[in-house]
């Protein structure tokens, strides 16, 4: 392949994955695999739940093969206010495409009020707001009448510059979680409004309204003459549609004495899928893991899966166990 070629079909890429020109293809919010370490962007309902303060960070390269494609930057607080039995949280992103041609950056305040159902059952409705800023750097766009096929050479472009290559819109979503001590069930909705992030004039580009339905069930294990949980295992299950495309991610993680284990398979309606594996440590207030997303149907090995790792640290030692899954210490705390 001659570098006239590599280039241009990068370019190509770049143009049809990132700044969703071509009208066939939607644009699509980040999808993290870890989404146990990062919950209140999965639903801001899980706002204050650990009654404690809570931060995290998290980082995904995806498809690092493909010279640097989808490396997304993540950062999130949250917290309880027991005066007004409410949570609240924050969260931040930057999603960057192509090696910084084009960038996403979003900042949300939720807010999630608990309402108690009973002794058992307890729900958390939420509301989101905040603002979004999409940028191109149009300058480091290469195109095919800009590139001189024997040397090389960059030569100007008649294809339009965009009148702003920025574009920011405010961004809205809501919230609900419904949970006793083994079940956790929530649905979501994002960018209520649909708002328009284009950065040309007079043309549209909706950011599609996207639901999430999500079910985590934690099922205890206890070796028989034993009071304390040996381990936990939770199955759970998380189905997304955005636009006209919807993803499915199905499997469970295992918790024994601070130590966790996960897979997951994840599929889409492009026929894409993912294996996903992951280990963690689950401390008292410390939490951290990793993943490993293999493509088996799709883009393939070529593009070298993506890594995800994260950490989430309570501020503030909870002081007693905790019932949500990946957040508690299967034997430390629990006794049947």
């Amino acid at each position: 392949m001659t570098r006239f070629t590599r280039v241009l079909t990068k370019t190509i890429l770049i143009i049809s994955l990132i700044t969703g020109w071509c009208n066939r293809l939607q644009a699509q919010d980040v999808y993290f695999s870890q989404f146990f370490m990062n919950p209140v962007y999965l639903n801001p309902a899980y706002a204050g739940t650990m009654k404690v303060p809570r931060t995290g960070v998290q980082y995904r390269n995806q498809w690092p093969g493909m010279d640097k494609a989808y490396t997304t930057y993540f950062a999130s607080f949250d917290t309880y206010l027991p005066q007004i039995t409410s949570g609240i949280g924050f969260l931040l992103y930057n999603d960057v495409q192509g090696d910084g041609i084009y960038t996403e950056k979003c900042f949300k305040i939720a807010y999630s009020k608990e309402i108690r159902i009973n002794r058992e059952w307890t729900m958390y409705g939420s509301l989101t707001a905040g603002a979004q800023l999409n940028s191109l750097n149009f300058n480091r766009l290469i195109f095919a009448d800009g590139l001189d096929p024997i040397y090389g050479q960059h030569q100007p472009t008649a294809e339009t510059v965009p009148d702003n290559n920025n574009r920011i819109f405010p961004d809205f979503g809501a919230g609900l979680l419904i949970f006793n001590d083994k079940y956790f069930f929530g649905i979501a909705g994002d960018h209520l409004h649909e708002p328009d992030q284009s950065i040309y004039a007079g043309y549209s580009q909706v950011l599609h309204r996207k639901y999430t339905m999500h079910l985590e069930i934690n099922l205890p294990w206890y070796k028989p003459g034993h009071l304390r949980k040996y381990c936990t295992f939770n199955p759970n299950f998380i189905l997304q549609a955005q636009g006209t495309e919807q993803n499915i991610t199905y499997g469970l993680y295992a918790n024994r004495k601070g130590f966790s284990l996960g897979l997951w398979n994840r599929l889409t309606t492009r026929k894409s899928a993912d294996c996903i594996v992951m280990a963690g440590y689950v401390g008292r207030q410390l939490k951290t893991a990793i993943t490993y997303d293999l493509n088996l149907k799709g883009v393939g090995l070529r593009s070298h899966g993506a890594v995800e790792i994260s950490i989430s640290y309570l501020l503030k030692d909870p002081g007693k166990k905790s019932i949500f899954p990946f957040y508690e210490i299967p034997g430390e705390w629990d006794i049947r």
